[in-house]
């Protein structure tokens, strides 16, 4: 009921709408489209730039998630070679093997890396400095085991060092995998979101076309001049809209891949984007230009 009364109050003003007040609102359609255009415009440059700094935070921590399952393999390496070195006759000789050494040697290196690309904040470095003190530990404890091979108790101490290593570098992994997940979740390269941000504008546009085509078909069929209008009008909608949704497909496939170097924010693309809005601006003005013109000389 109460919608209905409310649908009934606009449908009677708007038939008591003067011509003045026609052209009045004719003119708000015109700004109300102009404005879309150059919020569309605008949301593309802020979801442009934002998404290139953003997919390279993304790229740092894929590279620190990559290190890390590096460092676990050569742990587990590690822990083979020492196995067999242990193993073998001549192990209060040759010691861990340099095998063994190369395999610990390059965890370490990993570690770095990881250190360096963190994504994680200050837990990732907390969970870095334990797998590193771990490492260390577990070189130590496999020195001794080499030291004293007969002793199957250092063995045992060594084996258990490598398990807690492995569970370091688990945890640490699952850390950077999670903080990677939230890094792809942010809105400039969430599709869920970046795709609001450049079609919600041109939306709202298109309702404006349609409440300027009920506007002309209703009150204005014998004073303008309705091919012109709607000749730079769909021309200004389709460029509008294909230059947005262009540039939502770029954004996609810069997240998808994670493109060191994105598509929808090359200087190229934000130059030709925006001359693309330009022109659809340009053209929307001469649409509703060439009729408030024709309208106020007919009735003049």
């Amino acid at each position: 009921m109460v919608l209905d009364a409310t649908l009934r109050l606009i449908a009677k003003g708007y038939r008591c709408l003067r011509p003045d007040h026609r052209i009045y609102v004719l003119r708000w359609l015109r700004n109300g489209i102009l404005f879309g255009i150059a919020t569309v415009a605008l949301l593309y440059l802020l979801v442009a730039i934002q998404a290139s700094s953003d997919i390279g935070t993304a790229i740092r921590t894929q590279q620190a998630v990559t290190e890390t399952g590096t460092a676990r393999t050569a742990v587990t390496n590690a822990g083979k070679e020492l196995a067999s070195t242990l193993g073998s006759e001549d192990v209060q000789l040759t010691g861990t093997g340099s095998g063994y050494g190369s395999d610990i040697t390059e965890a370490g290196g990993d570690l770095a890396l990881v250190a360096e690309n963190n994504g994680a904040g200050a837990a990732g470095t907390h969970d870095i400095l334990y797998a590193e003190g771990n490492l260390d530990d577990y070189f130590q404890e496999s020195q001794t085991a080499a030291s004293n091979a007969l002793s199957g108790a250092s063995e045992i101490y060594a084996l258990s060092g490598e398990n807690d290593l492995e569970t370091a570098l688990n945890d640490l992994s699952g850390m950077e995998e999670a903080a990677l997940r939230g890094q792809r979740d942010e809105w400039p390269i969430d599709p869920a979101a970046f795709w609001w941000a450049l079609l919600g504008p041109i939306i709202v546009v298109l309702i404006l076309a349609a409440a300027t085509a009920c506007l002309v078909a209703r009150r204005f069929r014998r004073h303008v001049s309705s091919p012109w209008l709607w000749g730079w009008l769909s021309g200004s909608l389709l460029t509008a809209m294909a230059t947005a949704v262009t540039a939502g497909f770029l954004n996609l496939d810069d997240e998808l891949t994670l493109n060191p170097d994105p598509l929808a924010g090359h200087p190229v693309t934000q130059a030709c984007a925006m001359l693309l809005f330009l022109a659809a601006a340009v053209m929307a003005h001469l649409a509703y230009r060439r009729v408030l013109a024709d309208y106020r000389l007919r009735s003049s």
